[in-house]
């Protein structure tokens, strides 16, 4: 298994540029994009709808960015490309994804309870 690294937050606190009120506010909706996107990608997927399930990976790499988290960008980016892979594979990539949602979900909620 392979190490997941905690979030990195100066992405975000550069671009909130002091503002916590702004940080906290870009948290709460990375933590529920976090928080539901998961379960609508398996969704997706066994509902065999690749093209929704790339949009969705898209919408989410969006969205966490500014975490500065390398793996789960990099498994955002597969997914997103993924049209031409088996659902198989797409579905290795996706419990890979899960395992880290679950540590960078913990980080962000950390962060969240620490600016609140």
């Amino acid at each position: 298994m392979t190490m997941i690294y905690n979030v990195n937050f100066q992405g975000l606190y550069d671009v909130s540029d002091g503002d916590e009120e702004f940080l906290l506010s870009v948290l709460l909706v990375i933590e529920k994009n976090l928080s539901e996107f998961p379960k609508q990608l398996q969704e997706l997927l066994n509902d065999n709808q690749i093209i929704s399930f790339t949009k969705k990976a898209h919408k989410l790499k969006s969205s966490t960015a500014y975490l500065g988290h390398h793996e789960l960008e990099g498994l955002l980016l597969i997914m997103e490309d993924g049209k031409d892979l088996s659902k198989e594979v797409l579905q290795g990539h996706l419990n890979e994804f899960n395992s880290i949602v679950e540590i960078v979900l913990g980080d962000v909620q950390a962060k969240i309870e620490e600016l609140g």
